[in-house]
C-alpha cells in the first residue's frame, strides 16, 4: 500500500493541470493504450491496468489495450504518444532516448547490476520523481517504472564472448548505448523495431538479437533460432509513457484514478514478471532451444564496450551525466 502511494504521489506532484478538465457530464472517456509485445509483462500490465481502471471509475473511462504493435510500430509508437493520437504507451526506456537523452540512463549496461539490485534501485522516490519528469518538454508523463527482465542475446550459433559476436549483423534498440558498443566489438548493429525481427532472422537480414528472454519466449523465436545467453547484469527496464494533454483534461477525479490504476498494475507486474521470467526459460528449452547464462568473463567483457561507449556519451550530454553521476550515487546508497 505504501509503495503504491509513492508511485501516485510521484506523479501528481509533477503534473501540470493547467489546461481545462472534461466535464462530469461529458461521454465516458476513451483511453487508448499501446505496446509492442504480447503476452509478456507489459501486455500483462496492460490487462491489469485496465480491470483497475474501468472498475474503479465506474465505466467512466473505457480502456483499450493495443498489444504487438497494433498502433504502428514502436516509432509511430512514441510520435503518438508525444502528440496524443495514443493516450498511453509501455515500451522499454531505450525508445524515447530520442526524445529525451535522460531516458539512456537505463541503457547503461552494469549500472543497476541484477534483477533484485534493480528492482531496489528503481523503488527509490527520487529516482521516480526525477524519472517520471524525463520527456515533458515532448508531452509525455511517465506513471510507472519497472524491470522487465534481463536482456539476452538470440543467434543461431551459441554466443559465449565478444569474439562470438563479431561481425554478425544484430538488432539493436535505438539507443546509442547498443548501438555503439557493437561497433566497438566488431558487430553490425541493426536497429529495428520489434515487428520486423522475426521476419528478419527468417530472411538472414539479421543474424542475432538483443531482446529478453520473456518477448523472444512469447513471440517463438525459437522457431527460428535455438542459442540464447542470458546477461543478468544488463536489465530491460520499462516505463508507461502516458499523454501529458490527455492527463491533465480528465477531472481530477479520474486522473487520481488513472494515477492508482498505473501504480497499483505496477505492483501486480513486478510480482507477475518474477513467475514470468522463470517461465519464459523453461518455454525456451521445452520447444528445443539452448539456454545459457553468460560467463562473468563474457559479462565483464561487454561491461568494458558499454562503460566506454556510456563515457563518450555522458560528455556529449550533461543531462545524461547527471542521471547516470545520480544513480551510480544511489546504488552506493539502497
Amino acid at each position: 500500500m505504501d509503495r503504491r502511494r509513492l508511485l501516485t504521489g510521484s506523479v501528481a506532484a509533477g503534473l501540470s493541470i493547467a489546461t481545462p478538465t472534461l466535464s462530469r457530464a461529458q461521454a465516458p472517456v476513451t483511453l487508448r493504450f499501446a505496446s509492442a509485445t504480447l503476452n509478456d509483462v507489459q501486455h500483462e500490465y496492460q490487462k491489469r491496468f485496465k480491470e483497475r481502471v474501468e472498475a474503479r471509475s465506474g465505466g467512466r473511462i473505457t480502456v483499450q489495450i493495443f498489444p504487438a504493435s497494433q498502433l504502428g510500430p514502436i516509432p509511430s509508437m512514441v510520435d503518438g504518444v508525444t502528440l496524443g493520437t495514443i493516450d498511453a504507451f509501455i515500451t522499454a526506456t531505450s525508445f524515447l532516448g530520442q526524445i529525451d537523452p535522460r531516458f539512456q540512463v537505463f541503457d547503461v549496461a552494469g549500472l543497476f547490476g541484477d534483477g533484485e539490485r534493480t528492482r531496489q534501485i528503481l523503488a527509490d522516490a527520487d529516482l521516480r520523481r526525477r524519472a517520471f519528469e524525463f520527456g515533458a518538454a515532448r508531452g509525455i508523463q511517465s506513471v510507472a517504472l519497472f524491470l522487465h527482465s534481463p536482456n539476452a542475446i538470440l543467434a543461431r550459433r551459441p554466443i559465449r564472448s565478444v569474439e562470438d559476436m563479431r561481425g554478425l549483423k544484430i538488432r539493436t534498440l535505438g539507443t546509442p548505448l547498443q548501438i555503439e558498443p557493437m561497433k566497438r566489438i566488431g558487430a553490425i548493429p541493426v536497429p529495428m523495431a520489434l515487428s520486423e525481427v522475426m521476419p528478419s532472422l527468417q530472411t538472414g537480414a539479421i543474424d542475432a538479437v538483443i531482446s529478453s528472454s520473456t518477448v523472444v519466449s512469447a513471440f517463438r523465436y525459437y522457431d527460428v533460432a535455438k542459442q540464447l545467453t542470458i546477461v543478468p547484469t544488463w536489465p530491460l527496464i520499462v516505463t508507461v509513457a502516458v499523454n501529458r494533454r490527455f492527463l491533465s483534461r480528465l477531472p481530477e477525479d479520474l486522473r487520481a484514478i488513472v494515477l492508482a490504476g498505473a501504480a497499483a498494475a505496477e505492483a501486480d507486474a513486478i510480482a507477475w514478471g518474477r513467475t514470468d521470467i522463470e517461465q519464459a526459460g523453461q518455454r525456451w528449452t521445452q520447444n528445443g532451444g539452448e539456454l545459457t547464462t553468460a560467463s562473468p568473463a563474457f559479462q565483464r567483457e561487454l561491461q568494458e564496450q558499454f562503460t566506454q561507449a556510456t563515457t563518450q556519451l555522458m560528455a556529449a550530454s550533461e543531462a545524461l551525466r547527471t542521471e547516470v553521476m545520480f544513480v551510480r550515487g544511489l546504488a552506493q546508497r539502497v
